[in-house]
């Protein structure tokens, strides 16, 4: 009597643990990544750079050309406002989640695609020229939903794109 028990309620137990880990595993495989706790300045001064020396027209046309360099498609540039649109898709499907999903449910909502979307805008300053960049990623899901979404904090992104800038503008301001 005892061991039937028991036996039956290690099958409970076992079926209560086989439907929470899949439900756990769906929720964490499609989540975003951490965002780091940053001030408005800190994420200003990630973002931003001055460039002295070089008109407005020079330095949008490297911001273009930087974005481009990285894998983005230009969506709209309007050089009267000093903005620039730009996104870029890239596969990333998430194998896990689907794999849960399809068990679970048969077929459900998993992520296939991170969508990066970037605005920049240009102005002249007094002696210089600022650019500030801000991008955001999006989870795409197989079923046309977006997942989640946020900003990219990480300064090696910017950093990337700032020093394409800046190579770009060198070599306008020295007519190579």
């Amino acid at each position: 009597m005892i061991s039937r028990i028991i036996q039956a309620s290690s099958s409970l137990l076992a079926a209560i643990l086989l439907s929470i880990i899949p439900m756990s595993l769906i929720s964490c495989g499609s989540s975003p990544p951490r965002a780091p706790e940053m001030t408005q300045l800190e994420v200003r001064q990630l973002q931003s750079r001055e460039y002295s020396g070089a008109d407005e027209k020079t330095v949008l046309k490297a911001v273009i050309a930087a974005l481009q360099d990285e894998g983005f498609i230009i969506s709209a540039a309007d050089p009267g406002l000093g903005l620039v649109t730009a996104a870029m898709e890239v596969r990333d499907e998430d194998k896990l989640s689907k794999a849960w999903s399809k068990m679970a449910y048969g077929m459900g909502s998993y992520q296939t695609t991170r969508r990066f979307e970037a605005s920049a805008t240009v102005q002249t300053l007094e002696r210089s020229v600022r650019v500030r960049i801000n991008i955001i990623v999006k989870a795409l899901a197989n079923t046309g939903g977006i997942l989640w979404s946020q900003p990219v904090y990480e300064a090696d992104v910017y950093q990337n794109i700032f020093a394409k800038v800046n190579k770009s503008v060198f070599l306008a301001k020295e007519k190579l």
